[in-house]
């Protein structure tokens, strides 16, 4: 199965505008994952998850379908780090 029969799908998560780090996690992420650097809005470390995903997928040529959306920006969907309760969510890997 190559690559080119793969299609990878990048749902609702937390933004790299959103998704506060401290600065040694900033810096073990983004020695790894350059695409993941981001700041946010009062200039301190984030980390922008969907960003380094979306890189390595197509690095290797993999087909992306964005559905990201942001969850701490959208009521409609869970955030910890807006709500302070704690919830569920569920990924799904299919081949």
């Amino acid at each position: 199965m190559g690559s080119h029969q793969i299609t990878a799908i990048i749902g609702p998560s937390i933004c790299g505008a959103c998704y506060e780090v401290s600065q040694e996690i900033y810096d073990e992420v983004t020695a790894l994952h350059p695409a993941a650097a981001s700041q946010t809005a009062q200039g301190t470390p984030a980390l922008d998850l969907p960003a380094a995903i979306r890189s390595v997928l197509a690095s290797q040529s993999i087909s992306i379908i964005d559905e990201s959306d942001c969850t701490l920006e959208n009521d409609h969907l869970y955030s910890y780090r807006r709500d302070g309760v704690t919830g569920r969510q569920a990924g799904i890997i299919s081949l």
